[in-house]
């Protein structure tokens, strides 16, 4: 009996010794891959409203690693670099909708008109540009808005005496107005008898039948295209400081509405990105890109040129945007479609369709889009069913059929914030109320579950999206008259705000299995900043301060110190 005993004991014990020698060699087995770098005591928001919060991100390469709470000791190696957020907030990198970088970056080295209220203020601010211009440079840039001065349009005649020496092209805001003076429109032949071109005006004197300096559309291009071609160095630092300016406001990626040769410029500087770059060149440009893609493919995830952009219309503020019913102000006037040639326009885009390359068309006013609303369906009827994704750049003013269309299909409407807090001051002098009501239409979309996406159309508008998300929960103008909102019912959350410029943005490129969202094994793509954007009063979003950003686990800005 006790020998029976003792053979049991021998039998447990033995499986005991056996089961901690197998769990000594699993664990042994067992290894963690190391990070290169930890952010640790973090406020860590992976974009998704229900997700825990964690407090530190580790990340390999450019990928996370893992996302956890306190215990990361176990990632560590040698070389592992450990960063302390100091209870910072981080959330997934911003995603600008719609940026033209040149441009903007251009803007930053010309004159600024940008915040000019008076006449006598914007023939200063030239007097002061030009004191140090070098005779027959062009002046650019700009950024003027008459609204801000009453509403009367700039003229060759407040600027000739000073700009005698110098040809100037300086554009409206949205870019779809420009005041040239005498030299520049000598220079490209324009005078009393140059017709209007296709898509375009020329605004002249009431008597004298002479050009006033005012260009819109397509207009504008018979001055632009005269102007001397910048140098690859010059476009470079252009390129170089437009990608600086967006890292210090927390932006991680851009979808960006290029000319060609904007893109041969990202191309060029393809090894020095300091951002995500989705490409959407002109529709002219169709054959140029498609012998591209065809030599080269579509590009990386830090470069991709696999998007074509057209404009149906032109800009409220310009009343060039096209509209059903007259202007207010300008009763003989609905605006007007600014493509040249519409039956070679849908046969373009249904090519386009074939070869799977993703369309984002500007439509603004309500014509515009129920348009353009039209040939997308042509396009689902002839091409069929797909993850096409089409876009509508600004969808701004919709008919109710319009707006039910998008929320029926997978139309994405790519539209900019700010303006519902800027151009919303004197809107009501262009439209009617009813059309206002069915303008910058947020919530409607988001309570009936569109991919409603955010961004800057910079430099249109600031490109800080910080500004941008004030303006979509706030809904404030800029003057003060709307304390509570403008059309206050279409205000949305500051989580829904901040999905429309991550999550959201990331969808619109095909990049959600990769960026938009942190997560295991995405980009390690974040923007850190110095409060909690989701618990911070609404007044104090714009008081926040970017303290880094990171793009594929570099960081590209730092506030305090020099970036990697």
């Amino acid at each position: 009996m006790h020998f029976v005993k003792y053979l049991n004991f021998v039998c447990h014990l033995s499986k005991r010794i056996i089961s901690l020698i197998l769990l000594f060699f699993i664990t042994s087995c067992t290894t963690f891959e190391k990070a290169d770098k930890i952010y640790i005591n973090g406020n860590i928001y992976t974009g998704i409203e229900s997700d825990t919060r964690y407090n530190y991100i580790a990340i390999k390469d450019d990928i996370i690693l893992s996302l956890g709470l306190d215990t990361y000791h176990h990632l560590i190696y040698d070389s592992t670099i450990i960063i302390d957020l100091n209870n910072n907030f981080i959330l997934p990198g911003f995603i600008d909708n719609h940026t033209h970088l040149m441009w903007g970056g251009a803007t930053l080295r010309s004159i600024n008109l940008k915040d000019i209220d008076e006449k006598d203020k914007f023939i200063q601010a030239f007097r002061d540009y030009t004191f140090n211009k070098t005779d027959n440079s062009w002046i650019e840039g700009g950024n003027w808005d008459h609204e801000n001065w009453g509403g009367i349009l700039p003229s060759k005649s407040w600027i000739d005496s000073i700009t005698s020496k110098n040809p100037v092209l300086v554009t409206r805001i949205d870019g779809h107005m420009a005041l040239s003076n005498s030299v520049a429109l000598r220079a490209a032949g324009i005078n009393k008898l140059t017709l209007n071109p296709p898509g375009g005006i020329i605004e002249r004197d009431s008597l004298s039948g002479e050009a006033t300096g005012i260009l819109k559309e397509n207009a504008i291009d018979l001055v632009r295209n005269i102007i001397p071609k910048k140098t690859n160095e010059i476009k470079d630092e252009i390129f170089n400081a437009s990608m600086k300016h967006a890292a210090s406001l927390g932006i991680t990626q851009v979808h960006d509405m290029c000319s060609w040769d904007d893109l041969l410029t990202f191309r060029r500087n393809k090894d020095v990105l300091t951002l995500r770059i989705k490409g959407y060149t002109w529709y002219e440009n169709w054959n140029d890109l498609k012998m591209l893609i065809n030599s080269e493919g579509i590009g990386d995830d830090m470069l991709r040129w696999n998007g074509l952009k057209a404009m149906v219309d032109g800009s409220l503020g310009s009343r060039t945007a096209w509209m059903h019913n007259h202007y207010l102000d300008e009763k003989n006037s609905k605006g007007f479609l600014i493509i040249k040639d519409t039956i070679q326009f849908k046969k373009l885009i249904l090519d386009v369709d074939n070869h799977n390359i993703q369309l984002a068309v500007h439509a603004i006013g309500d014509r515009a889009n129920d348009w353009i609303i039209d040939q997308f369906f042509q396009v689902f009827k002839s091409n069929g069913k797909k993850d096409r994704r089409f876009r509508i750049e600004h969808a701004q003013h919709l008919t109710q059929k319009g707006i039910n269309n998008i929320i029926n299909t997978d139309i994405i409407p790519s539209m900019q914030p700010y303006g519902c807090i800027d151009d919303t001051r004197w809107m009501h002098k262009r439209i009617t109320t009813d059309l206002m009501s069915r303008s910058y239409v947020f919530n409607t979309f988001i309570q009936n579950s569109v991919n409603l996406t955010f961004g800057s159309d910079w430099d249109v508008t600031p490109l800080n999206p910080l500004e941008g998300i004030y303006a979509a929960v706030s809904r404030k103008t800029l003057d003060g008259s709307n304390p509570d909102g403008w059309y206050p019912e279409q205000k949305i959350s500051i989580f829904e705000a901040i999905k429309c410029y991550t999550k959201n943005n990331a969808y619109a490129v095909f990049q959600e299995k990769k960026t938009g969202i942190l997560e295991e094994g995405f980009y390690a793509d974040f923007t850190v900043l110095s409060e909690d954007l989701t618990s911070i009063n609404i007044e104090n979003i714009l008081d926040v301060k970017v303290m880094r950003t990171v793009v594929g686990g570099k960081e590209v800005y730092t506030k305090y110190k020099t970036a990697e």
